[in-house]
């Protein structure tokens, strides 16, 4: 992708992009003077920067304070 089609497919404006490159705070390819970004790497970068929601939280939570049970040998 180019910047233009990074900041649609991330709803960003072009600005944004260049500062987020500027500070290498985004995963990028610089080749010929021109930025290029795979959509594979901007979605695990997405996805590393993603908060999870309070439903899963609760569940995490929930799932860590459930009793284990004893494993019979």
């Amino acid at each position: 992708m180019n910047v233009e089609e990074l900041s649609n497919y991330i709803r960003l404006s072009r600005s944004c992009v260049y500062k987020k490159v500027m500070n290498n705070q985004i995963p990028f390819i610089k080749t010929n003077g021109k930025l290029l970004f795979k959509q594979e790497t901007i979605d695990q970068w997405l996805e590393k920067h993603s908060h999870a929601t309070v439903t899963e939280l609760t569940n995490n939570i929930s799932e860590l304070l459930k009793p284990q049970r004893k494993q019979r040998h």
